[in-house]
């Protein structure tokens, strides 16, 4: 073996080494997307409600289609967003008093276990998602105008759960791939 060829292999391997870390770092910035999406629909949703009573009681003319827009898209669009995120930081429910009393390797049993379970929902969510986004996208589904307050074909609001699940299964792939411990840093550069 040559001197080159042990370089080139050191490369190869440096190069492999470093690619869990730049998807790991890909992901989480999609997921700070999500999470800003979130964050987003959050607000808009809080001005919206404020504007809307305001106008019931103070003008007597409510708006009408604020209460199908956050019930359609802001919502949807609040807790589908945020949820690789959520999984990520650690912010879910959790069962820590039983976790951190058991032993590393009874830990180390309930992570895998809990993640595949996690991991086989979200595929779960992911493929239901995305066969209630095909069927109202193929029946061009659209509510006819009056016979709802919003009248946008209702694909634009089913996209959210695949949209979603899709962030929430990538992140359990890469964690258990990477096998990165839950709710740590992943190296992606988040500042607290």
């Amino acid at each position: 073996m040559t001197t080159t060829d042990t370089t080139e292999r050191s490369t190869s391997d440096t190069e492999a080494a470093h690619r869990p870390s730049v998807v790991l770092r890909a992901v989480s910035a999609i997921e700070r997307i999500g999470i800003a999406g979130a964050g987003t629909a959050l607000i808009v949703m809080t001005v919206l409600m404020v504007i809307e009573t305001g106008m019931r009681y103070v003008a007597g003319s409510p708006l009408g289609w604020s209460f199908g827009f956050i019930q359609d898209y802001l919502l949807p669009g609040y807790f589908f967003l945020a949820l690789a995120y959520t999984f990520r930081v650690g912010a879910h429910v959790s069962i820590d008093v039983v976790y951190q009393r058991c032993p590393a390797k009874v830990q180390a049993a309930m992570t895998v276990v809990g993640r595949v379970l996690m991991l086989a929902m979200s595929a779960l969510l992911l493929w239901a998602g995305i066969l209630a986004t095909h069927d109202v996208w193929q029946s061009r589904d659209i509510p006819p105008p009056g016979g709802a307050e919003l009248s946008i074909p209702t694909w634009t609001w089913h996209i959210l759960v695949p949209l979603g699940a899709a962030l929430l299964t990538l992140r359990l792939v890469c964690d258990t791939v990477t096998r990165r411990r839950p709710f740590t840093d992943d190296g992606a550069g988040e500042a607290s």
